[in-house]
């Protein structure tokens, strides 16, 4: 029988690292090919090791799963060879599953799980440039979901990171320099932002793309910049909301009005769920009036935002939005 590693997992509970001997093989195709196992510790559900060796089908499922769980991991790019040559129905189901991500309502879960597929692709493909401009892409994004602001900055980080390995192949991809220009304005490197911006502008054709990123250059360049970066107000966001999670009222509505009386963040960044956020700590306060004008403002800048229209309905009805 096959050793075990002494390594860990990076989650025990659910895979076991098992290494297989050196020569071992499992069977693919019609014609049950033998493709050698590399000699690596493989992850592999627990209950798949009950009765000695794990079966070809459970190296292949637990090979899968953890990579799916941990693109990033130790050995991640051997695993991902294994799974391209043994279990190729694996890396097609990561393509559709892309596919179906990219096609229904976004979230923060959805974000994270295409990144963690886009990776995984990534590693067998390591001279794709669209690739890497996607996975730049959809980090940005994530760090512009509400829940995801405790994390922004790791977030633009990693966008920055791969949109940087996209310029290298290709100085002049505009779609990399428009979002490292965001970061830039994000992190308070104005003038990266207005140059970045620049180098786009010059290559748009005319139209209301061109005209919006002109004028958000010539404004930085026009005028005092702000003291703090907007990525700041996104961290304080995020301790608000885990101060709110702990029970910490008073401490997370501070935050937030010091945040609306400033008013950068809410004038750069049309964010409904502020508001509502907002909206929810000034009832637990007791603050009726404020929370009222709060989830107003959050329906003002999106209507059909049910939260916000429930958290109202119910303090009209209660005199309280929780």
């Amino acid at each position: 029988m096959s050793p075990y590693s002494k390594e860990l997992s990076l989650d025990p509970q659910h895979f076991t690292l098992w290494a297989p001997e050196r020569g071992m093989t499992v069977p693919v195709g019609p014609e049950q090919t033998p493709v050698p196992l590399p000699v690596i510790p493989l992850p592999i559900h627990p209950e798949a090791l009950k009765e000695g060796n794990p079966s070809a089908n459970a190296m292949g499922e637990g090979v899968n799963d953890y990579l799916r769980q941990f693109p990033d991991c130790l050995r991640n790019r051997q695993y991902a060879e294994l799974l391209r040559d043994a279990y190729p129905h694996y890396l097609a189901d990561l393509g559709a599953q892309i596919l179906l991500i990219d096609h229904r309502e976004v979230d923060s879960e959805s974000i994270r799980q295409k990144i963690s597929y886009m990776k995984i692709l990534a590693l067998l493909d390591p001279g794709n440039s669209g690739l890497r401009l996607r996975l730049g892409i959809e980090y940005y994004q994530l760090s512009q979901m509400f829940s995801e602001f405790a994390d922004a900055r790791s977030s633009l980080l990693k966008a920055m990171g791969y949109l940087q390995e996209v310029l290298k192949a290709d100085p002049e991809n505009l779609q990399a320099l428009n979002v490292l220009g965001r970061i830039d304005y994000l992190f308070g490197d104005y003038p990266s932002a207005v140059a970045r911006w620049r180098q786009v502008v010059d290559k748009l054709p005319p139209g209301e793309a061109r005209d919006s990123l002109s004028e958000m250059a010539a404004r930085l360049q026009g005028q005092e910049p702000p003291e703090t970066p907007l990525i700041d107000d996104y961290e304080y966001i995020g301790a608000a909301m885990d101060s709110y999670g702990q029970g910490h009222y008073e401490e997370a509505v501070t935050t937030l009005d010091i945040i609306e009386e400033r008013g950068q963040f809410t004038a750069e960044i049309p964010c409904c769920e502020f508001y509502h956020f907002l909206g929810m700590c000034r009832s637990r306060m007791g603050n009726t009036g404020g929370a009222f004008e709060a989830l107003e403002k959050a329906l003002e800048l999106n209507p059909d935002y049910t939260e916000a229209r429930e958290a109202m309905d119910r303090l009209l009805e209660t005199g309280k939005s929780h």
